[in-house]
């Protein structure tokens, strides 16, 4: 009996001993919102313990930050943002304070700069490139418009940034990291194939969103958003401004608008009411509504959701 108790214990001590080691040579990953959570855990795999800033359901221009992300940041090996300064309002104060050689604030462009920066939108065809950095035409993002996110194909770009990145800060695994994006991408693509066979009713639709952020997708889906809610980026509707919008989408025939989850649903209802325009509510990220915990549902729940409001079903 006292064998089989130390043969036991023994085991035990090997399995936690085992357990911790393998922890330790896990690679702590920070990734600002949730889909980049979702796409670095698929090819991270267990080589990663990745830790997330960003709730799905706040606006990434609004982000509360916690005294935990700076902790998380400090002990991180790698930061996973989608960059094109949209997550200014938060990321560049914590790394800041944060103080890790390996991610720090570039004090000039107020971005991340050390080896363990990975920034998904390298390589990026970046779109509505401001001509003009004046205050007067609202928040604007001086490196171009940052919500490539909502697009389902610039999804293979951020994945492969993701691995590219990784691969560099743990060269060892690099194989490992590579071979888990062929397996990620190889689910991806199919859907994305899906989903523009399903979208392909929506080609020349107009449409106008609350927020100047779905440039992007509009380009997946064929969809021309002409005009937004709001006055200009971050400044709220105006009455003034909002009765030149009925008018603007009475005479092109607007028949969507794009009401981002985080934004006034009053104010998209009263303009419904006057245009006969349907509303369809998306997510401007994974978590921002329930059942888009990953990039793929996301994606497919802000898809369904127009076709559905514009009486379309994707068969």
């Amino acid at each position: 009996m006292k064998i089989k108790s130390l043969a036991l214990l023994t085991v035990l001590i090997w399995a936690a001993s085992s357990s911790r080691s393998y922890a330790a040579h896990q690679l702590r990953i920070v990734a600002t919102i949730p889909e980049l959570v979702d796409i670095t855990q698929r090819i991270g795999a267990d080589l990663v313990k990745v830790d997330g800033l960003a709730r799905g359901t706040e606006d990434i221009h609004q982000v509360v930050m916690k005294p935990s992300f700076v902790t998380k940041l400090n002990k991180a090996d790698a930061v996973v943002y989608l960059g094109l300064s949209v997550e200014h309002a938060f990321l560049p104060g914590l790394l800041d304070v944060a103080r890790n050689p390996k991610m720090r604030q570039d004090p000039v462009s107020q971005g991340c700069i050390g080896e363990g920066c990975i920034d998904c939108s390298e390589g990026l065809a970046v779109m509505e490139k401001p001509t003009s950095l004046s205050r007067a035409e609202g928040e604007i993002h001086p490196q171009g418009n940052p919500h490539y996110n909502a697009d389902p194909e610039d999804g293979v770009l951020i994945a492969k940034n993701i691995a590219a990145g990784l691969s560099r800060v743990d060269l060892e695994h690099a194989a490992d990291y590579q071979k888990n994006l062929k397996a990620y991408l190889s689910e991806l693509e199919p859907k994305i194939a899906e989903w523009k066979r399903m979208t392909a009713p929506l080609k020349g639709l107009k449409a106008v969103s609350f927020h100047k952020d779905v440039c992007y997708l509009g380009r997946f889906l064929g969809v021309d958003f002409v005009d937004t809610l709001e006055l200009k980026p971050g400044v709220a509707p105006t009455p003034t401004h909002l009765e030149a919008l009925v008018k603007e989408m009475k005479e092109h025939n607007v028949k969507l608008i794009v009401r981002e989850q985080q934004y006034d649903a009053k104010v998209c209802e009263w303009l419904a009411e006057k245009t006969g325009a349907k509303i369809a509510v998306i997510g401007t990220m994974a978590n921002a509504l329930p059942g888009t915990e990953t990039f793929e549902k996301f994606s497919e729940r802000n898809i369904k959701a127009i076709l559905e409001a514009v009486g379309e079903h994707g068969s």
